[in-house]
């Protein structure tokens, strides 16, 4: 196993994401003097010459690769063939520039969309390659796969060092807050901040049964960190702890002070039923989330509340 160190140099892709943002403040606040940070305004990934001549020019030690295509369950649906050809293209051209450029090690996002319904609770990492990913995210969960494969393919003929952290539903400042494709939890925020600003009935999508595990930026950016430092492999980035979806609107509806009537939408769909994550790989680094649900919901809450008129969308 390699460990990245704060004296390596450092590349971040999908810096200017929920988690990029994150993760570069962790860095950081922890020594990392040379993080070299990328977004897409900088470098359009899924182009192999234009990712190529990136690593040719910063030459990195060590790779967090976070930056995806990403979409929420209405996106994956709509979107499929998007969210499979453009992660494929940004994953394997990272990977393999990451080969060229001989990195010692890189610390990949993967998602929990990865595993199938037919995988028993709490899903463990050794589990991911079991059965066909549900059919709402199937697209974007085979091009996550596929990066599996390939980092573990470099790792037996290349000795190219890897982790993956099968993620969760990650949520913070800086989110993409789109209502109509992006993920649960920013979308909601979007959602629960227009109706307490017009005093209008919050409508929610599906019928809040289904469970889910969510995670604060901040705390998925410390245990990246310790990730890089000292696990190599899949692992769950989870906080162990899961909700479901009607528990997440309440928690919202009472951290933003709205005061009006929820409806919720049975004709929307609600995506996996079940997700709940074996977390001893993460928690044997050390970590343990430093965020309820309710603090986290309360900080993204306020920072939107800030900054709604300028966020991603």
């Amino acid at each position: 196993m390699t460990d990245i160190h704060p004296d390596d140099r450092v590349l971040v892709t999908g810096a200017s994401g929920v988690i990029g943002v994150a993760l570069v403040a962790e860095l950081r606040a922890h020594g990392y003097r040379n993080v070299v940070t990328v977004s897409s305004r900088d470098c359009d990934l899924r182009r192999e010459g234009a990712v190529s001549r990136l690593f040719r020019s910063e030459r990195p030690q060590a790779l967090f690769h976070l930056a995806a295509r990403v979409y929420g369950i209405m996106g994956n649906t709509h979107h499929r063939a998007d969210a499979y050809l453009d992660n494929v293209r940004i994953n394997t051209n990272v990977v393999e520039a990451a080969r060229r450029a001989q990195v010692k090690k890189v610390v990949a996002m993967g998602s929990t969309a990865m595993y199938s319904d037919s995988v028993p609770l709490p899903m463990r990492e050794e589990d991911v390659w079991l059965g066909p990913p549900h059919p709402s995210e199937a697209p974007y969960a085979h091009a996550k796969r596929g990066m599996l494969a390939q980092l573990e393919a470099y790792r037996e003929e290349c000795g190219l060092d890897f982790a993956l952290a099968i993620s969760t539903n990650l949520f913070g400042p800086h989110d993409r807050f789109d209502e109509r494709w992006g993920h649960v939890v920013p979308s909601l925020i979007s959602k629960v901040h227009n109706a307490v600003e017009q005093g209008t009935e919050l409508r929610v999508w599906g019928t809040g049964t289904p469970q889910r595990d969510f995670l604060y930026s901040a705390d998925a950016a410390r245990a990246l960190r310790l990730i890089g430092e000292g696990h190599s492999g899949t692992i769950n980035l989870a906080s162990g702890a899961p909700v479901t979806v009607r528990v997440l609107v309440d928690t919202l509806v009472e951290v933003s002070g709205y005061k009006g009537s929820v409806s919720w939408d049975a004709s929307m769909p609600d995506g996996q039923r079940m997700r709940e994550y074996d977390t001893s790989r993460l928690r044997a680094l050390g970590f343990v989330p430093r965020h309820t649900l309710q603090a986290g919901l309360t900080a993204t809450f306020r920072w939107y509340s800030r900054h709604y008129k300028e966020a991603r969308r």
